[in-house]
């Protein structure tokens, strides 16, 4: 027999009865539980129970206190050297005993990156006692400054009722190790001779993130043709950006001593240098011939540019040959005492000759004087037997019944003819036309000057200086206006930190410099050199103006620092005849 224990017992597990026994009409429905998502609509899991979410509100709690609690207190980004987006999780909880009441969220600064996943979205939002909500934070990094913001959540937080949440990071910038010469090219090197080279290491990186090297090896170990030198206690090093601290400059000496007659096939021997650094490792290529040095001919050995008629341009073709198996490297200037500007050579910066190969180089010439033009083309080259040819070359400018010719020279004070000293000094002359035209080192041929002439601009390397401007065939009167402007005023930068910042070897700086290939935008160079310029100075300007090879006027200006310019004297056309006041 089942007792009635028993009966009441097994009922209990699946009713609710007012006294006794499941004959009894039921009253209330109890839905067990173990998490929110258990109970229907409507409802929440409390003790294991399903309720109504209205009970919780806290008209319906005694002494009912909503409390908002974030984790973190502070959201943090930390310090980064990278720009990708980044996200943090924070969480909302409500550690109150009723139901809190979010009813906005924001930020309260728009810039600096900064985003928030439910800013803006539709309110009011509710966070029941015991619950929390997720949200995220976004920074993507822009410009290498501290970043510092704040979400400010409105609630019916009775202590808190605007909480302000502190959000910080700092971009310190991005690093980028520059290692100049890249690559390391040590050219011919006969067998048992030793050729060095200076090797550059900088960071040119944004903001002040370091870079640390903490070894420089060389490639495979068992080259013993190429080694390094490095001075005791070198490493590790660590490198500011060079626009922060214009003395992080590594610097080291790289030899290549060839023990063999090159390569198995003739060519070049080459290797590795592996920086090891904090930004992982960085691998430049090294190379070297010992086998077939560079053989250089010229052919004609003399140019003659026969008789020119005043103001026009002629050219003849110079032929470079390497017939030996390194490259060639030929660097072309003009030699004498007084070399003439009417005579230039385009281009100005020779490209490397492969062996086996030629190279043509126009030499021009501008006549802007009746009678003889003579000028030494001096050729070095790495040729080990011929460093050195020289070529003559003549012309005859002849006069003509057009208009007169004018030739503007400038020259201004920049150290020596050379780019291996420690002047960067850049000074630019303009020709204006009597409405507004111009012919300068931006526009060297223009073509929209009519009857007031055709002009041309000319600098020469390795620091465009002189300048020089020809106007041939005006024939309209009118006054022209001549203006000097100074382009960088930096008067000691050593040249082994500027090659190094900007990433070439201290032969590339002459291109560099003048204009040539090499893919610098001109904008960086100027922003770089004064960054790290170590002293500024003003320049003295000197401006001759020759008609038909007469000098009729010379001007003196100076300029003080960059960015100055001045029109130095005006150049009047009256009746056929160019003068200068």
């Amino acid at each position: 027999m089942i007792s009635n224990r028993s009966v009441l017992l097994s009922c209990a597990a699946v009713c609710l009865t007012v006294v006794t026994g499941c004959e009894k009409t039921r009253v209330v429905d109890v839905t067990y539980c173990r998490m929110d998502v258990d109970c229907p609509g409507g409802y929440l899991c409390e003790s294991f129970e399903c309720v109504p979410k209205n009970a919780k509100t806290c008209e319906n709690v005694n002494d009912g206190n909503p409390i908002l609690q974030p984790t973190p207190h502070t959201v943090d980004f930390g310090s980064t050297t990278s720009t990708a987006a980044q996200s943090k999780k924070l969480l909302l909880t409500n550690i109150g005993n009723c139901t809190l009441t979010l009813f906005e969220s924001n930020l309260a600064r728009g810039d600096a990156g900064v985003g928030c996943e439910f800013c803006g979205t539709s309110f009011p939002k509710e966070i029941f006692p015991g619950r929390s909500e997720e949200l995220s934070i976004t920074w993507a990094p822009a410009a290498p400054v501290p970043m510092a913001n704040e979400l400010r959540i409105i609630s019916d937080d009775k202590e808190y009722p605007t909480f302000r949440l502190p959000i910080r990071g700092h971009y310190i910038g991005s690093p980028a190790l520059t290692v100049a010469p890249n690559p390391v090219n040590f050219g011919y090197v006969a067998v048992g001779r030793q050729v060095r080279r200076n090797v550059s290491v900088s960071n040119r990186g944004t903001g002040i993130a370091p870079v640390t090297i903490t070894a420089i090896a060389v490639e495979p170990a068992m080259n013993s043709d190429f080694d390094v030198v490095l001075p005791m206690g070198t490493l590790p090093k660590t490198l500011r950006p060079i626009t922060e601290d214009k003395d992080a400059l590594l610097s080291f000496e790289a030899r290549f001593t060839p023990r063999s007659s090159g390569a198995p096939d003739g060519g070049d021997t080459s290797s590795t240098l592996v920086f090891t650094t904090s930004e992982g490792e960085l691998r430049v290529p090294m190379a070297g011939n010992s086998a077939t040095p560079p053989v250089i001919s010229v052919a004609p050995m003399m140019v003659d540019l026969g008789d020119v008629r005043l103001g026009t341009t002629l050219s003849r073709p110079l032929t470079i040959t390497n017939s030996g198996g390194a490259p060639l490297t030929v660097r072309a200037s003009w030699g004498g005492t007084r070399p003439s500007t009417d005579l230039s050579t385009a281009p100005q910066l020779i490209p490397a000759i492969p062996g086996g190969t030629f190279s043509e180089l126009q030499v021009v010439v501008t006549a802007t004087a009746a009678g003889p033009i003579t000028g030494l083309l001096q050729l070095d080259s790495n040729d080990p037997m011929r460093p050195v040819i020289t070529v003559p070359v003549t012309a005859n400018g002849v006069s003509g019944p057009g208009p007169e010719v004018v030739k503007l020279e400038m020259t201004y004070d920049n150290g020596s003819d050379t780019v291996f000293d420690n002047d960067v000094r850049d000074v630019d002359m303009t020709l204006e036309h009597p409405f507004g035209y111009v012919c300068n080192e931006r526009t060297p041929a223009p073509m929209n000057w009519g009857m007031y002439g055709n002009p041309t601009w000319l600098a020469f390397a390795p620091k465009e200086e002189p300048e020089r401007i020809v106007l041939a065939d005006a024939r309209t009167d009118g006054t022209y206006r001549v203006m000097v402007t100074y382009q960088q005023d930096c008067k000691s930068l050593p040249s082994a930190l500027l090659a190094g910042i900007l990433g070439i070897s201290i032969d590339v700086l002459v291109d560099v410099l003048t204009g040539g290939a090499v893919p610098i935008p001109g904008q960086d160079i100027g922003r770089l050199i004064e960054q790290v310029c170590l002293s500024k100075s003003s320049s003295a300007v000197n401006v001759k103006v020759f008609v038909n090879g007469m000098l009729i006027a010379e001007k003196n200006t100076s300029l003080g620092r960059k960015g100055d310019s001045a029109y130095i004297l005006n150049l009047v056309r009256s009746n056929g005849t160019f003068s200068v006041p």
